[in-house]
């Protein structure tokens, strides 16, 4: 484990929060295209019909515009599903959406063009909007497991001064340490770094 894992684990917890509390379905998952650009992700999740009305509606605050409002009804009971996933046989990103791709099989059995586009340009949107804040938030992140080696403390005795000071030695962190939400919240809510840390007495 490294750096990159923490990183990893960071960022993807970070876009799975952002997905609940978007109302994005409990099980939808998420992975970075690439660790060398961290904050690139792509999504996962298959939205049944229920998923997806509760998706959209959640989007527009609990009212839809016309054509989303007639897809979603005459997809009501239906065995329509839309697909999300990561698209790396396609072409390497431009854009921090890029790295998702979303189908819709056999849409057409249902929906009209016009609501077929409707739903996948509100979906498209809402990945869109994840996908971006993600990226941004990705270089604070970084930035925040970034030392510096810079003195963080010093405290002096008759004998001794006690000496604390940014560590490059790697902190590690993954997926299931429960420490994780809490780094994870300092890091972004109040702008907290995270790092190792060296002590010496001097005497």
């Amino acid at each position: 484990m490294n750096e990159n894992s923490t990183l990893n684990a960071l960022i993807c917890r970070h876009a799975r929060n952002l997905l609940l509390a978007q109302g994005w379905p409990e099980e939808t998952d998420v992975d970075q295209r690439n660790p060398k650009y961290p904050g690139w992700i792509s999504i996962y999740v298959l939205l049944d019909a229920p998923r997806l009305a509760t998706l959209l509606i959640n989007r527009h605050g609990g009212v839809l515009p016309p054509l989303l409002a007639s897809a979603i009804q005459k997809l009501t009971g239906t065995g329509a599903e839309l697909v999300l996933s990561g698209s790396q046989w396609q072409s390497l990103p431009v854009l921090p959406a890029d790295g998702t791709q979303v189908s819709f099989p056999y849409a057409g059995e249902w929906l009209t063009e016009d609501e077929i586009r409707a739903v996948l340009d509100a979906v498209r949107n809402a990945v869109r909007s994840i996908c971006y804040q993600v990226a941004d938030d990705a270089r604070r992140i970084r930035a925040a497991l970034t030392t510096t080696g810079q003195t963080l403390l010093t405290r002096q005795t008759r004998r001794f001064r006690l000496v604390v000071k940014e560590s490059d030695h790697p902190c590690w962190l993954d997926e299931d340490d429960e420490n994780l939400p809490v780094v994870l919240d300092a890091i972004v809510n109040r702008g907290a770094r995270f790092s190792s840390v060296e002590m010496y007495l001097v005497s």
